[in-house]
């Protein structure tokens, strides 16, 4: 067991071809692999250096379009093997959106995470999901795939939790509650459908 729990530990920062092949060639924990593979991006984003972030100019808290490309490559790693997106991911999508306070990317990351969080829920609620390199393609819209599904108490309660900590502005939090109706909190400038559903088109 301890074994094991030396092998997931994270490792020394890699570039970003090094951590997507971590992933990719992962045969165990490749959930856990994948959100360890987000977390170093987060690190980086929020310092603006690192190994992801190298060889382009890259400010303190700001996500931009290599930042965003990262993440998706690291969950359709993760997901060659039929994997739906996992809590352990959501979590660390949610956490890279809370560290990029400022974007660069034409709201591709919105787009993502929305996908991303969609993608968990639906799996979790026994619907049938697109693979991830499909679902979250950016030419293909969320609402061509998603639907709106019944929370449990448990579910309900951590997207809470986490669209509670979100920007009012948020595009990937009113997408999401779109989808899901559920109410806001705050309210919201009325958005046509298709830009909540569409976020980066």
């Amino acid at each position: 067991m301890r074994a094991l729990k030396l092998e997931i530990l994270p490792s020394e920062p890699r570039d970003r071809e090094a951590l997507v092949a971590q992933v990719a060639k992962s045969t165990s924990d490749i959930a856990a692999r994948s959100a360890m593979a987000l977390a170093q991006v987060r690190s980086e984003i929020i310092v603006g250096e690192g190994p992801t972030v190298a060889g382009r100019v890259h400010f303190s808290r700001t996500i931009d379009a290599g930042d965003t490309a990262l993440c998706a490559r690291i969950l359709v790693a993760a997901g060659c093997t039929g994997l739906s997106v996992s809590r352990a991911e959501a979590d660390a999508l949610f956490a890279i959106d809370a560290a990029g306070s400022e974007r660069c990317d034409n709201g591709r990351f919105d787009d993502l995470l929305t996908k991303a969080v969609m993608h968990h829920l639906m799996s979790a609620a026994g619907v049938a999901v697109p693979s991830r390199e499909s679902a979250f393609d950016p030419e293909n819209p969320l609402v061509a795939w998603a639907s709106a599904i019944d929370l449990d108490w448990e579910q309900q309660s951590w997207l809470e939790s986490h669209l509670g900590q979100m920007k009012p502005s948020s595009a990937a939090a009113r997408a999401i509650k779109a989808i899901l109706h559920i109410d806001l909190v705050r309210p919201q400038a009325e958005l046509p459908l298709a830009f909540l559903f569409d976020i980066a088109a």
